[in-house]
């Protein structure tokens, strides 16, 4: 590291910081420069001949008067294919002057002045090496004669069958299958093979008892998955492809490894087959945790991926593998979508899309979408042509499930024709036309007859032996794998004979959906198209969503009316709960409750047949809920009322539980604002009198303009904003549709479906409760605006206290200052924020919003 003085001075140098001034200064370790002090001090060598002449016989010529000299000794008569004779050998052991007599230096006369040195030479002058001798040279025997005694010498032959029987993972004479701990063991110790030691013999039996094991393994998985009482389809099918992989395993090296004619040939079969069972094996260990078909199959994509990501050889193989194991998912996938009626034989669990990373987020959006859509379907129109198209005049599509290579442009016209027919089916459907006289709905089953049977039977066993037969007649797994036998093998092969010159770079996608994705296209496209028209024309959602409007978010005026009358009103002689003159038996009984509020709902809808069978009812609270309730002077006196509502189907997919449940927060705020509306009505209406005094004046008007200011941000904005905007946009979805069936087009201009259609409405909801502060967000801004509710409720009106009356004006302001405060607080959040999202948006809006209603100006 470079010091501050060290790094100033170069920089002021004239060359640089890296300049050095004493490059080329000699080494402080350097030997002194005298003849003779150097590391080599003496340059004799050992060739005398050489030495004499080092100066003159390994110069450079001069390039001016350099001439080639001739070669003696040369025949020109002598024949091409024979050696040159040498020169007589020389006994002179000085070299001429003349640089050509060089080539007549004698090497192969060996002289005693020319020895050759070892390393022991060097350390001992007087060392006299020995005569080398190889113990290979004198074969097997020799070596095992060398090896000590306690070890059991094997024949050759005998041991190489036994050695390949258990890299096939088999057992023999000398190595058996140990159940218990899972390997094999040799039936006898100190084994040896001749012509290898003991060391390199255990190495050869380590290896392939790893590979036996894995032989092992790979069968007892198949076994253990048939044998199952309820096996996982996926796992079936995983068991049916490693099946057919050991048979072109065993195809591929039975013969060989039993004719093996050494050790090493033996492990040279194992080499790639190795690779293989080792995968196999990952492959199993990775989805032994699996408990659905969906996370098997997930495990099975990342774990064959993995192999793909380290150059595997069988990148072919594990895709046949993949589409195997994808059967079982993609034939629930094809029965759910509606695209097939046929049952298959290993059904799959219901949580087909839970945990599924095979595949990408949008094809799951489209898969649940339409499944939900035929679920739907299923219930409003169970004899659609979409449900069952064969009724219909429509033939069955014929899908691919196990080919990696398929031509997309043949999937496409196939889908556009199902299209086309169904269209035509539709447009009979919704005409009132018939369905085709002589289409079949469901398969032919075969079952044995009473008469086919060996004995008579009741009805009961008849039936129950039938379905015996029938099973016993039918495969176990109705899987064709004879592709990956065929596959397999050829890549065995290709192994053996080194042909896999090129290595495959190609990624192995995901489970992918590509052959499905036509067919989903265009049942997605009818399917929206159709539940669209059903939605609006048949089963009114419009209808619905008004009465949630009118009732729930309080949007009905005569509904508004005759709820505060029933539960606000002061006379004596008029029906209701009389809210504001109880300060005692609250909440009222059940029975009170229901006399107090007959009638309301069916007087403001105008008909006791309400949709979806509206009615108020209790709400569930917790303990400090209903302590709270207890108060009638307190803001949460109403907060057990909430109305009950139940779309009927298909139109729960919309109106589903958590869509009411939002509705019924809004209600239980809207209702708590109502009730202050009247209060302060009636406190207005009180200090408007002539005996009124200023403070009861100045506090009215203060209730007054506070609680008004906030109901009508409440109505007004909180609420009629997104009503209007969901409103304009199921107007545009109608215009679309009538224009469609006008242009004969289906799915042209309206492409979404009822989950597009369930988002808008719960957008307009999470809208409503972001401007009505029911966020976690605005616990702090909902908490002082019931501070203010509360102030205002329990004020005493007293015209001879004034002081106590200014008082509490004073505090209701200060209350409301607290309200604008935080309103500022949240804008201050929010404005430190780069990328703002709808709430914030909305709570901007809010602000300003309430600025004018609360301070008299803008915030």
């Amino acid at each position: 590291m470079l010091t501050a003085s060290t790094t100033t001075h170069g920089m002021d140098s004239d060359h640089g910081p890296f300049d050095v001034h004493d490059f080329w200064r000699k080494s402080a370790f350097s030997l002194p420069g005298e003849p003779g002090q150097t590391l080599f001090s003496d340059r004799h060598l050992e060739i005398p001949l050489i030495d004499h002449h080092f100066d003159a016989g390994l110069r450079l010529p001069v390039i001016h008067d350099f001439q080639f000299g001739t070669l003696d000794g040369l025949d020109a008569n002598q024949e091409p294919d024979r050696s040159p004779s040498l020169p007589a050998p020389s006994t002179s052991t000085s070299l001429p002057s003349d640089l050509d007599d060089l080539w007549k230096l004698d090497l192969t006369t060996p002289t005693k002045h020319v020895p050759l040195r070892t390393w022991e030479a060097f350390a001992h002058q007087d060392h006299t090496e020995s005569p080398i001798s190889y113990l290979s040279d004198a074969g097997s025997r020799a070596f095992d004669a060398l090896q000590p005694n306690d070890s059991n010498l094997l024949r050759s032959a005998f041991a190489l069958k036994c050695l390949a029987l258990l890299g096939l993972g088999r057992s023999s004479t000398l190595f058996q299958w140990k159940e218990e701990a899972k390997t094999f063991a040799p039936t006898l110790d100190n084994l040896r093979l001749s012509g290898l030691s003991s060391t390199a013999f255990d190495s050869i039996v380590h290896r392939l008892t790893t590979i036996g094991c894995a032989f092992v393994d790979a069968r007892q998985f198949a076994m253990s998955s048939y044998v199952n009482k309820h096996p996982l389809a996926a796992r079936v099918a995983l068991a049916t492809t490693i099946y057919a992989v050991l048979e072109a395993l065993d195809q591929n090296l039975s013969d060989r490894v039993l004719t093996a004619e050494s050790s090493l040939r033996l492990l040279a079969c194992f080499d790639t087959p190795a690779i293989l069972l080792a995968e196999i094996r990952g492959l199993i260990t990775s989805t032994s945790g699996a408990t659905t078909d969906t996370a098997f199959l997930s495990a099975c994509h990342d774990t064959l991926d993995r192999f793909t990501n380290a150059c595997s050889p069988f990148q072919s193989l594990h895709a046949e593998i993949l589409n195997h194991v994808s059967q079982p998912w993609f034939q629930s996938i094809y029965q759910k979508t509606g695209l097939t009626h046929y049952h298959f034989e290993l059904p799959i669990q219901d949580d087909i899309l839970d945990h599924s990373a095979h595949i990408s987020r949008e094809d799951n959006a489209q898969i649940t979408e339409v499944m939900t859509g035929i679920a739907v379907l299923r219930d409003s129109a169970p004899d659609h042509p979409l449900l069952y198209p064969a009724v219909w005049g429509v033939h069955s599509l014929s899908l691919e499930l196990s080919s990696t290579a398929m031509d997309i442009d043949r999937i496409v016209d196939k889908a556009n024709k199902y299209q086309k027919d169904l269209l035509v089916a539709i447009s009979k459907y919704n005409s009132g036309g018939s369905k085709s006289p002589d289409a079949d709905t469901r398969p032919q089953e075969r079952h044995l007859v009473s008469e086919q049977l060996p004995w008579s039977l009741d009805e009961g066993q008849q039936t129950y032996f039938e379905d015996v037969g029938t099973r016993f007649s039918e495969p176990p797994v109705n899987m064709d794998t004879s592709n990956i036998r065929i596959l397999a093998t050829g890549i065995l092969e290709a192994c053996k004979t080194q042909e896999t010159s090129a290595l495959d770079l190609r990624h192995l996608a995901k489970t992918s959906l590509n052959h499905l994705q036509p067919y989903l296209q265009v049942q997605s496209r009818l399917l929206n198209g159709t539940l669209l028209r059903l939605f609006f024309r048949q089963f009114s959602l419009r209808e619905n969503l008004t009465l949630n409007h009118s009732f729930h978010l309080l949007g009905n005026g005569l509904f508004v009316q005759h709820l505060t009358a029933a539960l606000f009103t002061s006379e004596s002689n008029a029906r209701g709960l009389r809210l504001d003159n109880r300060s005692k038996q609250w909440p009222p009984a059940s029975s009170e409750l229901r006399l107090g509020l007959m009638g309301v709902l069916s007087e403001a809808y105008g008909s006791n047949d309400i949709p979806g069978n509206l009615s108020f009812a209790i709400r569930e609270l917790g303990d400090e809920e209903i302590e709270k309730c207890l108060d009638a002077n307190s803001i949460h006196a109403l907060d057990f009322l909430r109305l009950r509502y139940e779309a009927p189907t298909p139109l729960n997919a919309i109106l589903d539980d958590t869509a009411m449940a939002k509705y019924d927060d809004c209600f239980r705020v809207l209702l708590g604002v109502l009730r202050m509306l009247h209060f302060v009505t009636l406190l207005r209406s009180t200090a408007q009198q002539k005996h009124s005094s200023a403070p009861t004046q100045a506090f009215a008007h203060e209730a007054w303009s506070c609680v008004s200011g906030l109901a009508s941000y409440f109505f007004d904005i909180a609420v009629a904003g997104p009503w209007k905007d969901l409103q304009r946009t199921l107007d545009t979805i109608e215009a679309d549709l009538t224009i469609e069936d006008a242009e004969g087009t289906f799915g042209q201009r309206v492409t979404f479906g009822i989950s597009h259609l369930r988002n808008k409405h719960s957008d307009m909801l999470d809208t409503i409760r972001s401007r009505l502060f029911l966020r976690s967000r605005h616990d702090k801004l909902r908490s002082l605006i019931n501070d203010v509710f509360a102030c205002v409720l329990n004020v005493q009106v007293d015209a001879h206290n004034e002081y106590e009356l200014w008082k509490q004006r004073n505090e209701l302001k200060a209350r409301i200052s607290r309200i604008v405060d935080a309103l500022q607080e949240l804008t201050r959040k929010i404005g430190k924020k780069k990328n703002l999202s709808q709430q914030d948006r909305d709570d901007i809006f809010a602000v300003e919003v309430l600025g004018f209603r609360l301070g008299g100006g803008q915030i």
